[in-house]
């Protein structure tokens, strides 16, 4: 009996035809390459390689260009400063010894009224200097220094163009555009360019680097409108070309229309049969201005377009690129107009919540230390008594940004009378301290209780008069005092409050 031969089972994709992946190809149509988009130059690297120190002085200078002839600029700046920090942003000394407390607040602000080191600025100028230049430059800096007159400390301001590599010279091991580092990536020292061209090393314990970083792998920081440089130029441009083309237009008002040849000497004098070649004698009885002309021509008034409606939408949507990024909705520094009131609600608190973190930069990276240098050193001098919490220091900022002030503060009494809301809380947000303003009302109010028992009037005349003597048993007047009160001023009797 002839044996069956089996035939073998093919494996599951056995008879599959292989691809083979081409080199470079991915399955992500987010990274593949193609026609229809540009190619995107570059590795991925740490951001030290990417934002070398030639790229960033060539950002500050066209960045500060930006800022001295965009109006859009300077006003995103101008919104930040101003809202950031407002007048100044206050320290409270958070010492358990009250008397010292006030000690240390007496001594630092009036040490805030000539801080620098030129005696030029005060802390709430210096504070906005430096905010300024972190946002335009990237980064600020402030030395600690004492005077070399009377010793007192001071802060030196240092803008971010002047530090960075020595020149002339290799970079030192360790150091990236001016920042030296150790093995464990901590900062070490600045290096300060000086105006002849040497250098100075800066330890970094008596540095205030000011900015907000987004690498962990950099050492500076970037310009708050460096992704929109490219739309600021073409903004700069656009204006400057469409500003020429309509000065043009309006220079050339009328435009005569010819189907040839020339015009006649005599064409004036013919017309008007005076064979004078003036027609002023005409003018004078038509009134206005007579123009003669050739048979077939024909004089128009030129009729400007420029600019037009689509030149302005393409124009808002450059500056609404411009804002994206900077934390403040083009509306805010824009042109709010088109807002509703919630969508104006939505762009103040995420304007309000760019503000608050440019604020807790400012805190951490500049006030806390400056008070711990000015306080401190005169703790070391003896000009303040020592105290083991001396650097407990809170800050108050300016008022909180709102477009509804009315509702807010409803809100907030609701929040104060169940318990939500901490009556600090409430005091900071108006830009206030509270032990400061508790105070205060106290001194008020003694001093209405004293004035009051003085004079020999009841304590509601002073405090809350509006028919306060409705409620109050004491001081209340009596039924015929109401009615000769009422007689007196000419109205008839009525009866007197129960």
């Amino acid at each position: 009996m002839a044996s069956k031969k089996q035939t073998p089972i093919p494996k599951p994709g056995a008879d599959a035809p292989k691809l083979k992946k081409k080199a470079g190809a991915s399955q992500f149509q987010s990274v593949g390459m193609s026609s229809n988009r540009a190619v995107i130059y570059g590795t991925a690297v740490d951001f030290s390689a990417d934002y070398t120190a030639s790229d960033r002085v060539e950002m500050i200078k066209r960045l500060r260009y930006g800022e001295r002839n965009c109006g859009l600029i300077r006003q995103i700046l101008g919104d930040y400063v101003t809202y950031v920090i407002g007048d100044s942003i206050t320290a409270q000394s958070h010492c358990t010894d009250e008397k010292k407390a006030a000690l240390y607040e007496d001594y630092f602000n009036e040490a805030c009224k000539s801080l620098s080191l030129c005696s030029r600025f005060s802390f709430a100028e210096i504070q906005r200097i430096v905010l300024r230049g972190s946002l335009r430059d990237g980064d600020s800096f402030c030395i600690l220094v004492n005077d070399p007159q009377d010793g007192k400390p001071r802060l030196q301001l240092v803008e971010g163009h002047r530090v960075g590599n020595p020149e002339g010279q290799a970079v030192p091991p360790g150091m990236l555009d001016g920042v030296t580092f150790d093995a464990n990536g901590r900062i070490k020292s600045y290096n300060v360019l000086q105006s002849d061209k040497s250098s100075r090393t800066v330890p970094a314990s008596a540095v205030c680097q000011v900015c907000e970083y987004d690498y962990s792998s950099g050492s500076r920081g970037l310009p708050l409108l460096q992704h929109s440089w490219a739309d600021i130029q073409s903004e700069d441009e656009l204006l400057k070309l469409e500003l020429l083309a309509v000065r043009q237009d309006t220079d050339v008002t009328r435009v005569l229309q010819k189907n040839g040849g020339f015009i006649p000497a005599d064409l004036a004098s013919e017309l008007s049969g005076s064979g004078t070649g003036s027609l002023e004698a005409v003018a004078s009885r038509m009134g206005g201005k007579l123009v003669a002309l050739e048979p077939g021509e024909s004089l128009t008034s030129l009729e400007s377009k420029r600019p037009n409606g689509n030149f302005v939408k393409f124009l808002e949507a450059i500056q609404r690129d411009i804002a994206r990024g900077t934390g403040l909705p083009y509306e805010f520094s824009g042109d709010p107009t088109a807002a509703g009131g919630s969508a104006m609600r939505l762009i103040s608190a995420k304007a309000d919540r760019s503000f608050s973190r440019w604020q807790s930069i400012i805190i951490q990276r500049l006030c806390i230390p400056t008070w711990n240098w000015v306080i401190g050193s005169a703790i070391a001098n003896g000009d303040l008594p020592d105290s083991p919490d001396w650097f407990k220091v809170s800050w108050t900022t300016p008022k909180k940004l709102t477009v509804d002030a009315g509702r807010d503060a409803a809100q907030e009494r609701a929040d104060i009378e169940l318990g939500l809301l901490s009556l600090s809380e409430a005091y900071s947000a108006r830009g206030l301290d509270f032990r400061q303003e508790a105070q205060k009302r106290a001194q008020d109010f003694k001093f209405i209780m004293a004035l009051a028992e003085k004079e020999g009037i009841p304590l509601w005349t002073l405090y809350k008069p509006g028919f306060n003597w409705l409620q109050e048993g004491e001081g209340k007047p009596t039924a015929s005092e109401v009615q000769m009160s009422q007689i007196s001023s000419g109205d008839a009797p009525a009866q007197p409050p129960a």
